[in-house]
């Protein structure tokens, strides 16, 4: 059975570094012109935007948060696009529910920065929000994309409900030969990211070197920032990580990335038989103490020191 916390610690990961990829407004951005490709977009500027410096909180959901909205003003005009991105490891049946709270609590907050009385005039109108889900779970997205097809029997109530359609992004669905042919930073995530297995992460680094190369300063560190994030936990116990070796390198060659990897995981395998070895003699630490053997003694058979020996005789902290 998986381990439900450590899951969630790497789900929050995902999350994390993603917020921070798209903290840039560059790289916002550049996810908006390679992935989304409407009208609209083309009418945003990076000058344009500007990050919501609040947090929507939803106490229905165990205080999830939106991951990241931005407000942009459409070629300078006073029209304001608000863009909320909500980040998703797994597939949530309820994202069109949450994504209706959001939208209220940004329109809530909008509209406290109004003065009161634009809002009782006749051309008075609330800023367009383009809800967008990035999704790089492995299973496909299931979830409804409409709001109200999670509405009971709604076929039956015409034009009268409530509804809107989200953006998916589903990055483990694109053609990798589609995001090489990008040749900029999401596409290089978002091609990591389908790594299926360490020879398939090898083959796609490698075929990024040049990419990576020439990447702008600005991109390339906050390229290297999420790879030391996601990808160095799939090689837990490396401690020169990929994104390093890659900076170091100013990227490297296909054999001296190969070469990398492979001691990577030749460590990382070494410090695991390390760590279980370590876990046997604790165990037997503890059987000796409850013999009541002399924790000195102890120490000078199994190799930790005294005070190892006393701290694995202490019951744990509830």
């Amino acid at each position: 059975m998986p381990d439900l916390k450590q899951t969630e610690t790497l789900h929050h990961s995902h999350d994390t570094s993603y917020r921070f990829l798209f903290s840039s407004k560059k790289l916002f951005v550049e996810l908006l012109r390679s992935f989304v490709q409407l009208g609209w977009v083309d009418e945003i500027r990076e000058a344009d935007l500007e990050p919501v410096p609040c947090s929507f909180i939803l106490q229905d959901f165990r205080k999830k948060e939106a991951d990241l909205v931005y407000q942009a003003k459409l070629r300078g005009q006073e029209v304001l696009v608000y863009i909320l991105t909500e980040f998703q490891s797994r597939v949530d049946y309820l994202m069109p529910y949450r994504l209706l709270l959001y939208q209220v609590e940004v329109w809530r907050y909008w509209l406290e920065q109004q003065p009161k009385a634009a809002a009782r005039s006749k051309s008075f109108r609330l800023p367009p929000i383009i809800p967008i889900v990035l999704y790089n779970g492995k299973r496909s997205w299931t979830a409804s994309r409409r709001f109200r097809q999670v509405i009971a029997r709604e076929n039956l109530f015409g034009s009268h409900l409530i509804d809107f359609e989200y953006i998916l992004l589903d990055v483990v669905r694109y053609k990798e030969q589609d995001l090489l042919e990008l040749a900029n930073t999401i596409g290089s995530v978002f091609m990591l990211e389908q790594a299926k297995d360490r020879t398939d992460l090898q083959n796609r680094l490698s075929q990024l070197m040049g990419v990576i190369k020439q990447l702008p300063e600005d991109n390339r560190e906050r390229l290297f920032t999420w790879m030391d994030g996601i990808l160095a936990k799939r090689m837990p116990g490396s401690r020169k990580s990929i994104a390093n070796f890659i900076f170091e390198n100013k990227g490297g060659t296909a054999m001296s990335l190969e070469q990398t990897l492979d001691s990577m995981f030749r460590k990382a395998r070494k410090e695991a038989r390390m760590e279980g070895k370590t876990e046997g003699k604790a165990e037997v630490t503890r059987k000796l103490l409850e013999m009541g053997l002399d924790p000195e003694a102890i120490a000078a058979a199994t190799g930790f020191t005294p005070e190892e020996v006393k701290k694995l005789g202490k019951p744990p902290l509830s």
